[in-house]
């Protein structure tokens, strides 16, 4: 699994439920990188979506209220148990992304080998945030983008991988 996400300065990811900044190339990359394979993401974040669910991916949802997604029909797949997630995910042949929230990323960070970070190199008031990988042994960044300053906030792509 890898993991897609986009932080402040802080390690912040969000407030009230809402990214930080959107960043319409960032967005543009998240499309392109996850098109065709398979999403992750917590109840709160899935229900944040504008368009639910994200077209042309496989939509999963670990939530405590799968019953909240009795609607969606096939369109989304939900798991109320971090074990049958992973079994899941492990069965399939498409790269798996994790996008989200605050407290999916903190459960399947194990579960993950790379994670793709975009580096908003901007601070908000944040109530959400991402674990700081840069202190973490288990983490290695393997490649630190060029800052881009076409956005309202400057920002580039940093790339992870697990060491241990």
């Amino acid at each position: 699994m890898e993991i897609i996400v986009s932080v402040d300065e802080n390690n912040g990811i969000g407030k009230n439920g809402e990214l930080l900044a959107h960043l319409s190339p960032d967005l543009k990359r998240l499309k392109a990188m996850t098109v065709g394979n398979i999403i992750v993401v917590g109840r709160k974040t899935y229900l944040s979506f504008p368009r639910r669910p994200l077209p042309d991916r496989e939509n999963l949802v670990l939530t405590s209220h799968p019953e909240q997604f009795a609607e969606e029909g096939d369109a989304v797949k939900c798991f109320s148990s971090l074990n049958e997630l992973i079994a899941y995910t492990q069965k399939s042949e498409k790269p798996v992304f994790v996008l989200g929230g605050a407290e999916i990323y903190r459960q399947l960070l194990p579960y993950c080998d790379k994670a793709h970070i975009t580096r908003i190199l901007s601070a908000f008031d944040a109530d959400a945030f991402f674990p700081d990988l840069d202190n973490d042994p288990e983490w290695k960044k393997i490649s630190e983008g060029e800052v881009i300053t076409s956005e309202r906030y400057p920002f580039r792509y940093d790339e992870y991988v697990r060491v241990k």
